[in-house]
């Protein structure tokens, strides 16, 4: 992989105590990835020699098999700009706008499509992927003062137009094309990541206007309260009202309590709507390749499968907080939270193709987005530091701690009725992570130690049918870096990730896939990583 970030953030003042401001992101990142080995040995559907193609196979041009090469080009744009001012020392305005894109060119090498047999290229253009979104905000904030309250009251309120655009361009005919050698049982489209179709290519569209108020109101020095009411409409399904009720007590200067109650949705996507997806896999049983559909929910074979038309995610959020700090330098804070989500998105169980439906790909199983399930998420976040002087310079320590627990309460289909799904979902995560660090800084130098803690997760095969989990236990990484300041505007920094040179346990059911660690680890399982950095700002 070879990437380059380029970005600015800038503001400057214009007349009657108006700011002009705005920032820009840039990236490109080119890759390429091995997808598993195909064993010219296998009685697979690859390999398979037939009358159709007299003299010919796949053995003709890779011999000794083939591993193909998936790569991919990205490009990621995201501009900014806005004006802030005062129409007068109670009201303060700001105005923006925004545009954002993401691009993706998806490749393929060293591969064949087996069912054009010795018509078929080696490398395949498989598509691209667009997603952009566009963002104008009228933000407003009004201190009003109230005879009976000793501080003002803040109002903010604002309204928002939103537009995302996601597109699919089709790949060469190449890439996802059912050759004449289908009928005859060789694997059509380019093995190992078939291309985007032209039925599968597309725009789409989603607009949404909103609208928000949100109100604190300070009932005394030490107790404050807040409400807040957001309302949107989407073109694509309707509309939603959302709210959010909180307070703080101050008991000491030191010390406070704070709590808050808030509903919430997420809307679903242009590209969750309206596309379609086909992607392949290994069986670690059969050793077999495997290729699954991901239809939408208005194709006409998921609508015979039972597809219905998605609605939002909605849920319901509750916290309970404190804060502290103190005179030796000591502070932080403590967070218990219950979040309660309704007709969460996932993806259908597999089905089966029936027979006599049309199965123009040649999938082994399809599926489609679906409001599929219910869960509740219980945790707590602990963030505690520490500032002290040592040796003529500034330790400072740092704690973050989280624990996190999902459950499955219950739903229609595939994560609520199935126990293999269940098990992915409220266990592929760790449920506690930590990093307790240590930054000194003294003169132009500065130096960090930290420990990452990861707490236990469950690994599954994926297979097409018959998973195969496997647990890992916890595990500890170590960090350090140096740095040093040439100069208040320059930094040169040399650091270390995973010190030790650590790795998890090997991944039992991964070695057909050529595979050592699994791909699925919630940290990184490459070793050692060093790195040299030098920052400049303008």
């Amino acid at each position: 992989m070879e990437s380059q970030r380029l970005g600015f953030n800038a503001s400057v003042g214009l007349a009657n105590d108006v700011t002009a401001y705005g920032y820009g992101l840039f990236g490109h990142s080119d890759g390429t990835s091995d997808f598993n080995w195909r064993n010219p040995d296998a009685s697979g559907s690859v390999y398979k020699r037939v009358a159709l193609f007299p003299g010919w196979d796949v053995r003709s041009i890779y011999p000794l098999g083939f591993s193909p090469q998936y790569g991919n080009e990205q490009d990621d744009l995201h501009l900014l700009g806005g004006l802030r001012g005062h129409f007068s020392d109670n009201l303060s305005w700001d105005l923006s706008a925004s545009y954002s894109r993401n691009r993706i060119d998806y490749r393929l090498h060293n591969s064949i499509n087996a069912s054009l047999g010795p018509q078929s290229p080696t490398a395949f253009d498989l598509g691209r992927l667009t997603q952009e979104e566009k963002l104008v905000n009228a933000n407003f904030n009004y201190t009003w003062g109230v005879a009976a309250l000793a501080q003002p009251v803040n109002v903010g309120f604002g309204v928002e137009y939103r537009n995302e655009r996601y597109g699919v361009r089709a790949g060469d005919l190449a890439s996802y094309q059912v050759g004449p050698g289908a009928a005859f049982g060789l694997d059509p489209a380019a093995n190992g990541a078939p291309g985007f179709s032209d039925r599968q290519a597309g725009r789409w569209d989603q607009d949404s206007y909103a609208s928000y108020v949100d109100v604190e109101v300070p009932l005394s020095a030490r107790l404050s309260i807040g409400a807040a009411a957001r309302y949107e409409d989407y073109s694509e399904f309707g509309d939603s009202t959302t709210g959010k009720l909180s307070a703080r007590y101050e008991v000491t200067p030191d010390f406070a309590l704070r709590g808050s109650y808030s509903t919430g949705f997420r809307a679903p996507t242009p590209g969750q709507l309206n596309t379609s997806s086909t992607s392949q896999g290994l069986d670690t049983r059969t050793l077999l390749v495997f290729t699954s559909g991901r239809l939408s929910t208005s194709d006409p074979l998921a609508l015979a499968l039972g597809a219905q038309p998605l609605t939002p995610e909605k849920s319901n959020n509750l916290s309970l907080g404190l804060t502290f700090k103190s005179a030796m330098g000591l502070s932080g804070s403590i967070d218990l939270y219950r979040i309660k989500l309704r007709d969460r998105f996932s993806t259908s169980a597999s089905f089966a193709v029936p027979a006599g439906m049309a199965n123009p790909l040649r999938y082994t199983s399809v599926n489609y987005f679906t409001n599929d399930f219910d869960t509740t998420t219980e945790g707590i976040d602990v963030v505690a530091s520490h500032l002290s002087r040592v040796a003529d310079g500034r330790l400072n320590l740092t704690l973050a701690y989280n624990y996190n627990r999902t459950e499955v309460d219950g739903g229609r289909t595939s994560v609520a009725a199935n126990a293999t799904q269940r098990t992915i979902f409220e266990d592929r995560l760790p449920r506690q992570k930590a990093t307790l660090s240590a930054v000194y800084e003294r003169g132009a130098w500065s130096g960090m130690g930290r420990m990452r803690h990861y707490g236990a997760w469950t690994d599954s095969t994926g297979n097409a049918t018959g998973d195969i989990f496997q647990r890992f236990g916890a595990m500890r990484f170590f960090d350090a870096a140096l740095s040093y300041r040439v100069t208040s505007k320059q930094t040169l920094r040399f650091g270390v990730d995973n010190l030790f040179d650590k790795y998890p346990d090997e991944a039992v059911f991964q070695a057909s896939r050529g595979l050592i660690y699994s791909r699925n680890a919630p940290y990184d399982t490459d070793g050692r990583n060093l790195y040299l950095d030098y920052t400049v700002k303008f």
